[in-house]
């Protein structure tokens, strides 16, 4: 009897252990895991800060080298099969990726950092309009609102007054003219008005901009001008409306 229970005794003290290890090892492998991911957000930050950095430069070189799209990945396909050991032009191996300042990882159109910014929130922000163009044409999606505004891209190019990136998102998607924001119901209309900029005012009442349609308190875009006494923006309404009228 004695000698059973010396045996379960040390049964049971091994089987501890082996729970306090297993307890210990999953801890350890869990931590590690977190740890990692901790890294791996850290880096995808990184990149996103270096890439609207070089947005906001126009740096656009280095922009177009780290997105994802199928001209860019092309792009360094050749470039590491040109520089391969006994290959291209100068027939070493030369890490390309070094050479740019990043890791090699690509970046999608629509990522998103930590504060709700995008590639062409900030592409519209800074006037860069050949990155715009870029990202439109690369799947960037016309329906992101600026994190802080809660606008439309085209309400955002029209608060910073950017002509061009209006024309363009217009030229892509004419559905945008009338959407409301999602906070206010302002349009982007409203933006324009609120800047009083008639060139850009011109370009959205020529792509079937509504002065009459009401935001979430009520107001209109001709309202707005009359409140302001933009006199000339509300000679432009009256006549739109007069020329749209249904008889």
């Amino acid at each position: 009897m004695k000698f059973f229970s010396l045996k379960s005794v040390l049964v049971g003290i091994l089987m501890t252990n082996f729970l306090s290890f297993s307890s210990i090892y999953d801890y350890k492998r869990e931590s590690s895991r977190k740890i990692n991911e901790i890294s791996d957000s850290k880096k995808r930050e990184n990149r996103l800060s270096a890439l609207f950095k070089a947005i906001r430069q126009h740096n656009n070189n280095f922009v177009k080298f780290s997105l994802l799209t199928k001209e860019n990945i092309d792009r360094r396909k050749e470039a590491i099969e040109q520089n391969t050991p006994g290959n291209g032009k100068y027939g070493v191996a030369i890490n390309v990726f070094e050479i740019f300042g990043i890791d090699g990882t690509l970046i999608d159109v629509n990522a998103r950092d930590e504060k709700g910014y995008t590639p062409i929130i900030v592409a519209i922000e800074s006037q860069n309009n050949e990155i715009l163009e870029y990202l439109i044409k690369n799947g960037a999606n016309l329906r992101e609102k600026h994190p802080l505004f809660k606008r439309s891209v085209l309400n955002v190019a029209c608060y910073y007054e950017n002509e061009k990136a209006v024309e363009m998102l217009l030229s892509a998607n004419p559905k945008l003219i009338n959407e409301q924001s999602g906070i206010d119901g302002w349009t982007a209309l409203q933006d324009a008005t609120l800047k009083a900029n008639i060139d850009i005012i011109k370009v959205l009442l020529k792509n079937g901009a509504n002065p009459q349609l009401k935001d979430y308190n009520g107001g209109t875009a001709m309202d707005m001008a009359t409140d302001f006494g933009k006199g000339q923006i509300v000679k432009l309404f009256r006549d739109n409306v007069k020329a749209n009228r249904k008889y």
